[in-house]
């Protein structure tokens, strides 16, 4: 009997995948596995990072500590082709629209042409290409970012060609002189999951960090740290570091700049959609137009202010020169060995979006070891994200920044709508609008033994 156990086993066994072989998900999720373990060990561009602010192709990142799989050249491409997927996925999205209206009666069917319901479905394909034609901008400017900084590099022989590759998948040829010439628009969407909802928020977030329509929005933030920054406690004539991690696409960054110019400013941001368009924006140097709110169906009050434009302002744009703007985690960043007489680290709708908000407070309290004194301001809703490991109160955050060693300069609480709580990405002319309270506070930090 013992031994027809093996047998027994390896007939179960084969009957099982048998069945998987049949099942579509478990195809899909081999396939998936197979593609990715395969692309692991053969894609080059999976065996090296882009150093920012400078996009070299390079094996490590100043300022990042073990950053070996966070800014890939393979996850900067990958996100340079779900912009390009952008128009293809959206109009299927669209089309899904037009399509359950099949399954209506036909005198439904003719209300709907009578309410020009059609039409709405076509005009809003009409701003998803609209909005495509800015994305195609984006790609182009970050392409020639990559290449300008590698097309001469003569210690890799294999990089130019491969930055033809890269150039050829998103419809461009590379020239012989280092030039860019688009040649073709064709899509071909990739096998891995779609992102477009990033796409979509990205999309957003370069309207309300650049449009003049949404400075209501950004104007709390900004002013609070502007003023945190001028009081008394932060001395202007130190030399200072301003760090603001999960900076977007990099409006208040830019602002602290412009404000501060005797400071140094390293904005910090992890996704790669969200660093491309801060890039694109810094750079551009002509308005553009993006309708955000195209495809929002819900809550509508009508098809013009669905699919209005807004003019996101970028022309006379100017880098400032005390800006750096860093691709990378938080988590993982240093000043590359520089020392400072104090660093203030600036969070703005940012440590609510941490799985495990110790490490955030231990992140920015590892920035103590360049520097005299640390500070740190903050300002946002306690509003956390997918899967957080705690969930603190504004009560619970004070206490552990007291036991933590931080001394409160100041702390405030807006949550009364009649004192202005703040929209993030909110149309002001939808029937549903969604807005946060404000925790704020400024704080010192003084270093203790069992902060851990």
């Amino acid at each position: 009997m013992a031994s027809s156990w093996p047998t027994i086993i390896f007939a179960c066994i084969a009957v099982l995948i048998s069945f998987l072989r049949r099942y579509k998900p478990f195809k899909n999720w081999a396939a998936s596995l197979l593609q990715h373990s395969l692309s692991d060990y053969l894609l080059p561009s999976k065996q090296v990072v882009v150093a920012t602010p400078s996009f070299k192709i390079a094996k490590t990142v100043p300022c990042f500590e073990n950053s070996g799989r966070t800014t890939t050249l393979y996850k900067l491409i990958e996100c340079l082709g779900q912009l390009q997927e952008y128009n293809v996925r959206g109009q299927r999205q669209n089309a899904t629209i037009f399509n359950r209206t099949k399954e209506l009666d036909e005198t439904y069917v003719e209300q709907l042409r009578e309410l020009e319901y059609f039409t709405k479905v076509k005009k809003v394909n009409s701003c998803i290409e609209a909005n495509y034609n800015v994305l195609k901008a984006v790609i182009q400017h970050i392409l020639e970012k990559i290449v300008e900084a590698n097309f001469r590099n003569t210690e890799d022989d294999g990089l130019v060609d491969q930055l033809k590759t890269i150039c050829a998948e998103l419809g461009y040829t590379l020239k012989d002189d280092g030039s860019l010439k688009f040649v073709d628009d064709q899509v071909v969407l990739a096998a891995s999951p779609s992102n477009q909802s990033r796409v979509n928020e990205a999309i957003g977030h370069l309207c309300r960090d650049w449009s003049d329509s949404f400075v209501c929005e950004r104007e709390p933030l900004v002013e609070f740290i502007c003023k945190r920054l001028s009081d008394p406690c932060v001395d202007s004539g130190e030399r200072t570091l301003i760090v603001i991690p999960g900076a977007g696409a990099g409006q208040i960054p830019y602002s602290t700049a412009k404000k501060f110019p005797n400071f140094d400013v390293a904005s910090i941001e992890l996704s790669p959609l969200m660093y491309v368009f801060n890039e694109f924006a810094l750079d551009h140097g002509m308005d553009v137009g993006l309708r955000p709110f195209c495809q929002h169906y819900s809550g509508s009050c009508s098809v013009e202010n669905q699919t209005r434009k807004f003019d996101v302002q970028l022309a006379g744009m100017k880098r400032p020169s005390n800006l750096t703007v860093h691709w990378g985690n938080f988590l993982q960043y240093t000043t590359n060995g520089q020392k400072y007489d104090q660093i203030i680290v600036c969070t703005a709708f940012f440590i609510d979006t941490a799985e495990n908000l110790f490490e955030y407070i231990k992140a920015i309290e590892s920035l103590g070891d360049y520097c005299n004194e640390l500070q740190w301001i903050n300002i946002g809703p306690l509003k956390y994200g997918t899967r957080p490991l705690v969930q603190f109160t504004a009560d619970e955050l004070r206490k552990l920044r007291e036991l933590r060693g931080w001394r409160d300069i100041v702390e405030e609480r807006v949550t009364d709508y009649k004192n202005g709580l703040n929209g993030y990405m909110t149309d002001r002319e939808s029937l549903y609008q969604g807005y946060y309270g404000l925790l704020k506070f400024h704080t010192r930090f003084q270093k203790q033994k069992n902060t851990t």
